[in-house]
């Protein structure tokens, strides 16, 4: 007898319910601690499929960032080039326009003399010319016509060396150039043009 209670049972069957007893708590608590792996496992991979999102996120605004960032240098080194291309053409623009070195001519030339040809050479412009009394860009140019003689032609020569904007004149050459009955003298010259100088037209009042 027990705690005021009678026990029939033989002692081996007492000791039998001790320990089923025993074991029913064992495995309880060993579902209990199943159960909660499966809940931190569960909350482990969570958290981590959330990092990982969020680490897909920042590499892909990382990567947006560069883009801009490589976009930006691109587009500052466009416009690096842009402004080399526009000094360079800005370097080698004529100030005095074609036209206005036509009418020039128009109005040096005497009217005996018929002008053939005006060549412009765009590549003659010189940086670092080596006579001191130069400038560093120039136009070169060079002009063929037909004089009624070489005398013409000289006093051409000397005309264009003494007006502005023409310098370095020289003669080319001079031939005779028959067509019937008619004889005239065929000749070229060239002149050289400071590029700095500002545009203007020389009037026929001037020759």
């Amino acid at each position: 007898m027990k705690d005021g209670r009678l026990d029939l049972l033989p002692p081996m069957y007492g000791a039998r319910a001790r320990m089923r007893l025993v074991n029913r708590r064992i495995i309880m608590l060993g579902l209990g601690m199943s159960a909660l792996m499966v809940v931190l496992v569960l909350h482990a991979r969570m958290s981590r499929s959330a990092s990982e999102s969020r680490l897909v996120l920042a590499q892909e605004q990382a990567e947006k960032v560069l883009a801009a960032e490589r976009l930006e240098a691109k587009l500052v080194d466009e416009l690096e080039l842009s402004r080399r291309r526009i000094e360079s053409w800005r370097k080698i623009a004529l100030p005095i326009p074609v036209g206005s070195l036509l009418v020039t001519m128009a109005n040096v030339v005497p009217e005996s003399i018929v002008l053939d040809e005006l060549q412009i050479d765009l590549t003659g412009i010189r940086q670092g010319y080596r006579r001191e009394t130069s400038v560093d860009r120039r136009l070169i140019a060079r002009i063929e016509g037909f004089a009624p003689d070489e005398q013409t032609v000289r006093r051409l020569v000397e005309t264009l060396r003494g007006r502005h904007p023409f310098e370095e004149v020289r003669r080319g050459f001079t031939a005779l150039h028959e067509e019937g009955d008619l004889v005239r003298t065929k000749f070229s010259l060239g002149f050289e043009i400071d590029m700095e100088t500002p545009s203007f037209v020389v009037t026929g009042e001037e020759r």
